[in-house]
């Protein structure tokens, strides 16, 4: 009878230390590779253009985030030591204690608009929706303030919006930080 208890037992035991070895998947799971971020959460790959380098999230002076742990910064890449590059994050979809939580991207960069203040002096130079190579849908604001050319992309994976922020000295930089994102694609 005590080599049957052991024999059932040791199954449960071998399960129960193979959970506690492994942690749950979280939105900031992501990593470098030579020239690219992949994300095994989002299973999404991006590739930042030549003339950026990737920057430690934790150095980046960013508005505090929801009290509600909706809000993930994913990465960051800077031009140089210049305050121009591309900076990552995922939006939980939902509502919070804030607010009533997104419908879409669309919806997304509608109040991203919405929040422009007349003495911001935000221009916005052109509103598109793109389907990139791999069949992603993709949401993008292209705007110009005080300070440079700025782009707010945006895609949806499961739950969450995925936010590019983008802002450039000219309009090419912009050109070749949009289109990096645009070639994002799922990790295989």
């Amino acid at each position: 009878m005590k080599l049957r208890t052991i024999n059932l037992f040791l199954p449960i035991l071998f399960c129960a230390l193979s959970a506690l070895g492994s942690r749950a998947q979280a939105p900031t799971d992501g990593h470098l590779n030579a020239s690219s971020y992949e994300n095994t959460y989002f299973q999404f790959s991006y590739a930042w253009p030549k003339m950026l380098r990737p920057v430690d999230t934790s150095t980046l002076q960013l508005p505090r985030s929801s009290p509600n742990n909706n809000e993930f910064l994913l990465f960051s890449a800077q031009q140089g030591d210049s305050p121009f590059g591309v900076v990552i994050m995922a939006e939980k979809m939902g509502p919070t204690s804030h607010n009533p939580g997104f419908k879409n991207a669309a919806d997304f960069l509608d109040r991203i608009v919405r929040s422009f203040k007349p003495e911001e002096h935000m221009k916005v130079l052109a509103r598109t929706h793109v389907k990139n190579a791999e069949g992603r849908d993709f949401e993008e604001l292209d705007y110009q303030d005080g300070s440079g050319w700025n782009a707010g992309v945006v895609t949806q994976i499961g739950q969450f919006l995925i936010l590019f922020k983008c802002n450039a000295q000219s309009a090419a930089d912009l050109s070749a930080m949009t289109k990096s994102i645009l070639a994002s694609h799922p990790i295989k």
